[in-house]
């Protein structure tokens, strides 16, 4: 028997534009303030369990005495380790709360708990409202060459430049989807001639003219839908999940008929339902199972990362020739910050397993973490990564950079894959073999 517990961060059933509209944000991000929704899958085998359980409530029970908190405080939360002490992640944590999740990992890697990390954008939910039918169209008759790189565009600008004009159309129930699209092309018209001299920008403004034309060109082939409320898609949430247990039971570490799936509160079960689990657990207190308030403990680590290192590389749009890179603080590591960034790249990228990290059509935020931690872990030693500390911050971003590449070249081989294969993008997603974009 496998036990299967899922705690996420960042959920929002329904997505709202701001009100009073705020430039940065541009929707409600809920109580979590994530422009990501991150959840986090454990796998404890039943021979594990005991032990696990044992020493995670040892841990626990440790860490909230040292914090003194009140007696009738009956499980630790992620938010009460990292509520203020997270600004450059792991690079800001000391004492107890480093030692805590050194412990956890240790824990973890030494029991072979299996892991699925996923991300999801929400302004990638916003346009999915109005365009993902009309992007699959486009590249059923063969007007684009990649779905999944129109859309990657389109939310990038949705989140970084597009104007209140725009946001407000996507939620306004008296437009239409054809006007939304106008709308889009007015304004990202307006951005190249503003910006089309900044060498920064050369690719994106490049970018931004072929999707002007694109519109231009087939804008009139949007179907009219009426407007609903922008909701939260489970699908993706479920497709990611088939993905890793596909994967888990080719390699052998499943058997889907004696698992269980126990879902934290908030997290519905219809969703999953399709999977084929013989049990599932829908709004369980994860006072009642350790597993859930390991899974909280990880989901908040890797959401608090994704958030603020996403945040840190913002660029200003008051200075945008200017290149944002990380800060340097993000790599000021004494020698026990490292080796937990270590083992957290060990757990959560494990080597054998290609889906234990999967992120939305739009991964910018998801991959800079990614990359992040898999930036640090490529020293071996302490010694060699303090050695090359000046150069950490542009060598991270030369990696980065690669990384990116290889995200775009891999969407449009898939792409191309997808077509040969079904004849479209969309005829594989309804097939159930193709991931929603």
């Amino acid at each position: 028997m496998d036990y299967i517990y899922i705690d996420e961060k960042g959920p929002q059933e329904t997505i709202r534009m701001t009100a009073p509209y705020d430039e940065e944000k541009k929707i409600k991000l809920g109580n979590d303030n994530m422009f990501v929704y991150v959840a986090n899958l454990i796998k404890i085998k039943e021979e594990c369990l005991h032990e696990i359980e044992e020493k995670y409530e040892i841990l626990e029970r440790d860490y909230m005495s040292s914090r003194n908190f009140l007696d009738n405080k009956k499980e630790l939360k992620g938010k009460d380790i990292l509520g203020k002490n997270f600004k450059y992640g792991i690079a800001s944590l000391k004492g107890r709360e480093l030692d805590f999740y050194n412990a956890l990992f240790d824990l973890l890697l030494e029991n072979q708990v299996d892991n699925l990390l996923l991300s999801i954008n929400k302004i990638s939910l916003v346009a999915d409202n109005r365009l993902s039918d009309w992007i699959l169209k486009m590249e059923e008759k063969r007007f684009i060459e990649s779905p999944k790189l129109l859309k990657y565009s389109i939310v990038k600008y949705l989140e970084r430049e597009a104007s209140k004009s725009v946001i407000q159309s996507f939620f306004d129930s008296n437009k239409g989807n054809r006007e939304v699209l106008t709308e889009i092309q007015k304004d990202m018209k307006a951005f190249v001639e503003k910006n089309q001299d900044i060498q920064r920008m050369k690719v994106q403004i490049k970018d931004y003219k072929n999707i002007i034309q694109t519109i231009k060109k087939t804008k009139h082939f949007i179907q009219e839908t009426p407007f609903a409320v922008v909701s939260f898609d489970w699908n993706k949430v479920s497709f990611d999940l088939d993905l890793w247990i596909s994967e888990m039971s080719l390699a052998n570490k499943i058997n889907i008929q004696s698992s269980e799936l126990i879902l934290d509160e908030g997290i519905p079960s219809e969703p999953f339902k399709k999977l084929n689990f013989p049990l599932i657990k829908e709004n369980e207190d994860s006072v009642n199972h350790v597993g859930l308030r390991i899974s909280d403990v990880l989901v908040v680590i890797s959401g608090k990362y994704i958030s603020k290192l996403a945040t840190d590389v913002k660029y200003d749009k008051n200075n945008p020739e200017k290149r944002k890179l990380l800060s340097k603080d993000w790599f000021q590591l004494d020698e026990e910050q490292f080796a937990l960034l270590k083992k957290m790249t060990k757990y959560f990228f494990s080597h054998d397993s290609t889906y234990c990290f999967i992120v939305d059509t739009y991964f910018d935020d998801a991959l800079l973490f990614e990359t992040y931690l898999r930036y640090i872990s490529s020293y071996e030693t302490f010694n060699d990564f303090k050695g090359h500390i000046e150069a950490h911050v542009d060598q991270h971003f030369e990696y980065l950079a690669g990384k990116f590449r290889s995200k775009y070249e891999l969407a449009l081989e898939n792409d191309i894959v997808a077509k040969k294969i079904y004849g479209s993008t969309l005829s594989g997603i309804k097939a159930g073999i193709v991931r929603p974009i």
